[in-house]
């Protein structure tokens, strides 16, 4: 379903109409004004108080950029993302553009006792301001006249004219899926809706909560959260951190230490990871180590992370000699997959996390494998009851590792690390920039799986069976650089799969088949050569 984009001057009721929308029609709502307000920990009054029109402008253009691959979304804009001709034609390309037409009076009269819009404190304000922007709202889709209308009146128009009717309630369809290891007993939650039920999961109520995500997360998904939160009682102290693996580091650590260290937190307290697999990590970390130790929940939004990244008890963060370097072994108390939140994932990012649905399948589950050849299509489409079965398929998969080897001390557990010893080196190449965590994932395991061709009689066939299916899914199959010999060694020596010089290298002997090799570093490096 494509997004639908509000637009119009202030007071016309873009945040009010989409709320509406969003409530009746399924799609998530999305306000670029609150995403800009939680990049920038301040109003946008602030904004422009400190730092002028031009500098928030700026902001506007960046979190366009930012949600350009967003579907099944009602984003209301600011007022003045307009103005721009870029703007205009990305709001263009993100889906309907829909423009709330108001007059003056309908304005003086809606905002009479709002003090907070910073373009109003002018004369005559109201009326320069809606002259000089008059032909920018041309390029909408569709105009509905808001004068004497309710939001909901509005948004019942709007839903006629796209031809979406009112969406059914879909009851909550969980599934759970219970991980017993040596330190820890959680549940894995999987369903649609279940985050709604974040209260109902929480087995003791905290008296602090802090969720951790970014911008747009937070803008996507932090109020129905906190809301729960809330009206349970539970102080919510939102975290913001910048979005991408870039900031996966220490000094952002240390910021999230500043915020709940000023809001006292304790170990009964409860950390919350809203987000894909970096701020999974990211939150995993901070809750292994503040006070040696705080409450952990995690609430996956992408693909990878619910699959992979957000279960098991893995944190970390990354160092310049390479990813997840500096990291420990902390389960959380619970994990809600909730495939409701990928629908409104980009392409790329959905493909991003398939990668790791792949590399599971590859190693150990051949009918998943099977169900990625032949159901591709829907799979692509995203149908929940799909979703939800790789899901669970990967948790099982996972859970059953987890429990056996906890902390990779017998060495099972690399085997989830199939495509990861070349895709980590890959990242590192690029300084974690251009190419996501899933995507170097895939170019890892096309070379992996020539190289258990080599050390484990892994056929020519199956090679290509697996490099077939990842280029089904739009995945990269090859290397975007060599990687020279001195830089392999480099990042290998780093590799945390390393026991006493030797490679402990995931290798496969057929397809859902899988054990771990060891290997000499240098023989490795030869490999990579030879490929």
């Amino acid at each position: 379903m494509r997004n639908i984009i509000l637009i119009g001057f202030m007071g016309s009721g873009k945040d009010s109409v989409g709320r509406e929308i969003s409530r009746r029609s399924g799609l998530t709502f999305l306000s670029t004004d609150q995403m800009i307000e939680f990049a920038e920990n301040r109003r946008i009054s602030d904004i422009f108080q400190q730092n002028g029109e031009a500098y928030f402008r700026h902001l506007e253009m960046r979190a366009l950029r930012s949600i350009r691959g967003l579907q099944n979304g009602v984003i209301a804009t600011g007022g003045g993302m307009v103005i721009d001709e870029k703007n205009r034609k990305q709001l263009s390309c993100l889906g309907i553009v829909v423009h709330l037409y108001i007059d003056a009076v309908t304005v003086r009269q809606r905002l009479r006792n709002d003090q907070t819009r910073p373009l109003l404190k002018e004369r005559n304000a109201v009326e320069r301001l809606l002259s000089k922007r008059k032909e920018l709202y041309n390029f909408a889709d569709i105009v509905i006249d808001t004068r004497s209308k309710t939001p909901g009146q509005i948004a019942g128009d709007i839903l006629s004219k796209v031809k979406i009717e009112d969406s059914k309630k879909i009851p909550p369809k969980n599934r759970s899926i219970n991980i017993k290891t040596a330190s820890s007993t959680y549940d894995v939650i999987i369903g649609e809706n279940c985050v709604t039920q974040l209260i109902d999961f929480l087995r003791v109520r905290p008296k602090r909560c802090a969720v951790i995500s970014n911008p747009l997360l937070a803008a996507l998904y932090l109020d129905p959260v906190a809301d729960q939160l809330d009206k349970a009682g539970i102080e919510v102290v939102p975290v913001i951190v910048p979005d991408g693996e870039r900031y996966k580091t220490l000094k952002t650590v240390s910021k999230i230490y500043d915020v709940l260290l000023k809001h006292h937190f304790d170990r009964s307290d409860l950390v919350l990871g809203l987000g894909g697999g970096v701020i999974t990590d990211i939150t995993g970390f901070v809750a292994a180590t503040l006070k040696r130790g705080c409450r952990l929940v995690n609430v996956p939004t992408t693909l990878l992370a619910q699959v992979d990244a957000s279960v098991g008890g893995k944190t970390g963060v990354n160092h310049p000699l390479g990813k997840n370097l500096i990291g420990s072994f902390y389960q959380p108390d619970l994990v809600l997959a909730d495939v409701q939140l990928l629908k409104t994932l980009s392409e790329r990012e959905f493909r991003n996390g398939l990668a790791e649905v792949i590399k599971i399948a590859v190693i150990g589950d051949e009918k998943l494998f099977n169900l990625l050849v032949n159901r591709r299509d829907e799979i692509l489409a995203r149908k929940p009851k799909l979703l939800r079965e790789i899901v669970t398929r990967c948790v099982h998969y996972k859970r059953d590792i987890v429990q056996e080897d906890e902390k990779e001390s017998t060495g099972r557990r690399s085997l989830l690390n199939f495509g990861h010893t070349i895709g980590h080196m890959i990242e590192a190449k690029n300084h974690y920039r251009g190419m996501k965590h899933g995507e170097a994932v895939a170019i890892g395991m096309v070379m992996e799986a020539k190289i258990a061709m080599q050390i484990d009689g892994l056929t020519k066939h199956d090679v290509q069976r697996i490099t077939d299916l990842i280029a089904s899914y739009n995945l990269p199959i090859s290397l975007p650089h060599k990687i020279s010999s001195d830089d392999l060694q480099r990042y290998i020596l780093q590799d945390k799969k390393i026991r006493n010089g030797k490679l402990n290298l995931p290798a496969l002997s057929a397809i859902g088949n899988s054990h771990i090799k060891e290997l000499e570093w240098n023989r490795f490096v030869s490999f990579m050569d030879q490929i």
